[in-house]
């Protein structure tokens, strides 16, 4: 199962347009043409970006993992969060109801 999931991240992170915007929009500007190969600098660039990010997610990963099954054994603290955001949801919804609106 997880080689399952990790193709279905995978492939939902290559498929993800804001990823490209960010490249598109944010590594250009550190590109210089009087460097050399621009494609190959845009490429170290985001391989860069990808190289410093790896280790937080990572850590992401292994602390979510231990965190699910740490919910997993304590159905107290599954009901408490379950409480909690049903708590969050019942407010947005009065919110919602509330809200003044502006005349048009």
């Amino acid at each position: 199962m997880s080689t399952r999931v990790y193709w279905q991240g995978l492939v939902t992170n290559l498929l993800n347009p804001k990823i490209v915007v960010f490249y598109v929009a944010f590594l250009p500007q550190f590109v210089s043409p009087d460097l050399g190969d621009t494609p190959l600098q845009l490429l170290l660039l985001g391989l860069s970006h990808w190289l410093m990010g790896l280790p937080y997610l990572c850590a992401v990963a292994l602390a979510s993992g231990a965190m699910a099954g740490w919910l997993r054994r304590s159905s107290g603290i599954r009901r408490a969060l379950d409480g909690l955001a049903g708590l969050v949801f019942v407010g947005l919804a009065l919110r919602l109801v509330f809200a003044m609106r502006k005349p048009a």
